[in-house]
């Protein structure tokens, strides 16, 4: 389940509104957003890639080939820049669908009147503050906030959906409940295996050990995150390398952490780990260094380096218990991704789609 939640860049953002109403009513969707681009099915269940959703994603991840010229995508040069986003769309919508899914399979249905009533709470919470930076009850001044993250009552109201199913697999596959996420209803799934799995995963090529250095975009400039990145490259030997990169430890960062490594695996679903930064270290021979990979988190932005770090016997028993972590975790990653194959093999495309004008999508 590696992507769940962490590829999804775009919606970072909106983690800062989240503290996770029943008096801030739905917002409709208008028919333009309810027209449905594509569609997904299995086992009886039918997903629907909507305008909204689709608008969503292609706003936030458009920059990336128009370069903030919207003009750009009625140009005979945006074909292939089409196809590589509209995946790149279509694999984001699939992390939320195949939560959505596998959630309802393990006895939790994220469209149920609890699931709208978490929702609700949620929304309040915001809304009026209540644990975190609001709107002092300014339900317009909240919607607004939405859509300059591209976003519309019904995407956000989903991306809850998504996150609720997140919880609840996470719970069910790992055994656990607590107060914020009960599951007397459902059936123990809690995965089995035994340390000779978690140290199997360690030594295979679906785990690595990777040091993470971090700066802070608004205090250094990528030039000189740059310069350090070639710097730690220039080094032989790994004590090198991170003993020069643990002097510009992030003040929020742990230089212990750098010089020990952390360990992720390819499917595992960890907050911390965006896909670019799992790419990098799985992309990554041990000893070589990342290019600078720009991060945004729902409070800063962020330059990261990655740096492959040997894996060893002594460093898989001194950290067994955070290995195993990521082992479970990579298990439900693989569970998810197995969905997600099956339902991305259903895509059906919609006429809407075919007349689709990515240069007029915007949130007017």
């Amino acid at each position: 389940m590696k992507k769940i939640i962490s590829v999804i860049l775009i919606f970072c953002a909106l983690a800062a509104l989240v503290s996770c109403g029943s008096d801030y009513k739905p917002v409709p969707s208008t028919d333009k957003e309810l027209k449905v681009l594509m569609t997904f099915e299995l086992e009886g269940e039918k997903y629907e890639l909507k305008y909204e959703l689709y608008r969503a994603l292609f706003l936030n991840h458009c920059s990336s080939y128009d370069k903030g010229d919207k003009s750009f995508w009625g140009t005979a040069e945006a074909e292939s820049a089409k196809a590589e986003l509209d995946a790149r769309i279509v694999s984001l919508a699939l992390d939320i669908f195949s939560a959505l899914h596998l959630c309802k399979k393990i006895g939790y249905d994220p469209y149920s009147l609890d699931a709208d009533e978490q929702i609700e709470e949620y929304i309040r919470k915001s809304v009026e503050g209540e644990g975190v930076v609001g709107f002092d009850g300014d339900y317009d001044a909240y919607l607004a906030a939405l859509g300059e993250l591209n976003l519309n009552y019904s995407v956000q109201a989903l991306l809850y959906r998504y996150a609720i199913a997140n919880d609840k697999i996470i719970a069910y596959y790992r055994g656990t409940a607590d107060i914020d996420n009960p599951t007397p209803d459902m059936k123990d799934g809690a995965l089995k295996y035994t340390a000779d799995d978690v140290r199997a995963f360690y030594n295979s090529d679906a785990c690595a050990r990777i040091s993470t250095v971090i700066f802070n975009a608004d205090y250094i400039s990528r030039d000189e995150v740059e310069k350090r990145r070639d710097k730690i490259a220039s080094y032989t030997t790994e004590s090198g390398a991170l003993g020069y990169a643990v002097q510009f430890t992030d003040p929020l960062g742990d230089p212990e952490e750098i010089l020990r490594g952390t360990v992720v695996g390819k499917n595992s679903m960890d907050m911390a780990y965006y896909a670019e930064v799992a790419a990098s270290a799985f992309g990554l021979g041990v000893g070589g260094t990342s290019a600078v990979i720009p991060v945004n988190t729902e409070s800063r932005n962020e330059y990261w380096i990655v740096y492959k770090m040997a894996k060893t016997a002594e460093h898989l028993e001194a950290e067994f218990d955070t290995v195993e972590d990521v082992y479970v975790a990579q298990r439900i990653g693989e569970i998810v991704e197995g969905v997600k194959t099956s339902l991305g093999a259903s895509v059906r495309y919609a006429s809407a789609f075919d007349t689709l004008d990515r240069a007029s999508i915007s949130m007017d």
